[in-house]
């Protein structure tokens, strides 16, 4: 296109000053030589800046695509955010800077149970037959960290009528919808990087062996707790509500509380480890009344009518649990001992097995087998375990455990329960040694 312009100028040009040439002599031939060649200049200096014009062009085309509409005559240029280095940093940049403070996790428990309990009436009848249930624990927990130091959170858990040792729904009542309860709400301030205060309704802040039976692994306190950690030393104070009581101004009102504290340390013993705790609990304005769920003792003296508690909680608890590993293999072996000074007799507890591997990743297992024997009033009965010799106290035996990783998050886990209960007191029947045993095999899912 260039040439074909420039070959058009130059015919052009020589049309017009033909005439000139002819009539032109001497000087004035080399006069229109010159402007020719002014004009060949002129030519050339025209194609130049077509060339630029042309980039210029090209560069607003691609400029325009960052600059927004005219406003009031003039360009506004919008601001573009910058592309994200990679497909995880583009998901944090959509995601709520709140979101990051959460953190959601629960567990779903399907389990069959078979349940006989050997009681007899007067006349030597088992008063109640051998039963066989399927049940569903579920459990859903958030935690929202507030700011750096301080944590809330909430749980809810399924159970029958608001049982506080058991997250239990059996599977019955005509489809009938399960209930949901409220099972954790609670805050947690870090004061220090060795101390917490933990307020609401609350897991545990104490030490257990893994397999002890004194305070049910379900049950949730309410109250405000200490809690502290540093270095080899770990412990805890608690006060717990149990009943709070009002009336008139002439009554016995004074709250039924639970006061406690422990105090423990971890020991390593070369490529070994030791663990020893010692707590005391009290639970205060409690003789005399009936701080019971569902109006029953769970195994504690009672006495009058309606019944109420015969003796003073006053319970020190000793445990202590020393690991280490056998053919490659983890091995516990532990002992939990307690003694309330509140009762003059049916008054002390003894506990202690093994746990022999455990269960982490698919293909893992782990069995332990335990020996427990509970009097009747050695510790404060609403605490104790609900599945040992139907959760009463004054009971003794035998508690055996297998659990098995089937996949990630996923376990299969047995208990079988081999108990007697009133070994000591007579139940109403005026019958000792009842036998319960109860099997247990559970599915265990995590999220």
């Amino acid at each position: 296109m260039n040439k074909l312009l420039r070959a058009l100028v130059i015919t052009m040009a020589m049309m017009s000053f033909m005439p000139a040439v002819q009539a032109a002599q001497g000087d004035e031939l080399a006069e229109i030589r010159a402007q020719l060649r002014g004009l060949m200049q002129r030519v050339e200096k025209l194609e130049e800046d077509n060339v630029v014009l042309k980039a210029e062009n090209a560069t607003l085309k691609v400029q325009s695509a960052a600059w927004g509409p005219p406003t009031q005559g003039a360009m506004i240029k919008v601001a573009a955010a910058p592309a994200p280095a990679t497909a995880a940093d583009a998901t944090k940049a959509k995601t709520p800077e709140w979101i990051d403070r959460i953190t959601v996790k629960g567990d779903l428990r399907y389990r069959y149970e078979f349940l006989s309990d050997e009681t007899e009436n007067l006349a030597g009848v088992q008063t109640t037959a051998d039963r066989y249930r399927d049940r569903l624990r579920a459990r859903f927990n958030v935690d929202a960290k507030v700011n750096d130091d301080v944590t809330v959170g909430f749980g809810f858990a399924s159970g029958e009528n608001g049982d506080p040792r058991s997250a239990n729904q059996t599977l019955t009542g005509v489809f009938n919808r399960k209930a949901l309860d409220l099972d954790l709400a609670f805050f947690d301030w870090k004061f220090a990087s060795w101390g917490d205060l933990i307020g609401g309704k609350m897991k545990q802040p104490f030490y257990k062996p893994a397999q002890t039976i004194y305070v049910d692994n379900d049950l949730n306190p309410e109250g405000v707790a200490v809690a502290f950690n540093r270095g080899k030393w770990f412990g805890s104070a608690y006060g717990y509500f149990v009943n709070e009581i009002s009336g008139a101004e002439n009554t016995r009102t004074a709250d039924t509380m639970l006061y406690g504290g422990q105090i423990g340390a971890k020991l390593p013993l070369g490529a070994s480890n030791l663990t020893v705790a010692a707590m005391y609990y009290d639970l205060a304005a409690g003789r005399g009344r009936a701080p019971f769920f569902n109006n029953s003792s769970n195994g504690n003296v009672t006495v009058g009518t309606p019944a109420v508690l015969a003796n003073d909680f006053r319970v020190i608890d000793l445990a202590a649990e020393y690991s280490f590993k056998l053919a490659g293999y983890p091995l516990v072996l532990w002992a939990d001992v307690a003694q309330n000074q509140g009762a003059d007799d049916n008054d002390e507890a003894f506990s202690g097995g093994v746990t022999f591997g455990k269960v982490t990743n698919p293909g893992s297992w782990e069995f332990s087998v335990g020996y427990y024997s509970v009097e009747a009033d050695a510790v404060f009965g609403q605490l104790f375990e609900s599945d040992f010799a139907q959760g009463l106290t004054d009971s003794d035996g035998v508690i055996l455990r297998a659990g098995y990783g089937l996949n990630r998050n996923w376990t299969l886990n047995t208990t079988y329960f081999l108990n007697d209960r009133n070994m000591d007191l007579p139940n109403m029947f005026g019958d000792s040694d009842v036998d319960v045993d109860r099997l247990q095999i559970d599915l265990n899912f995590k999220f």
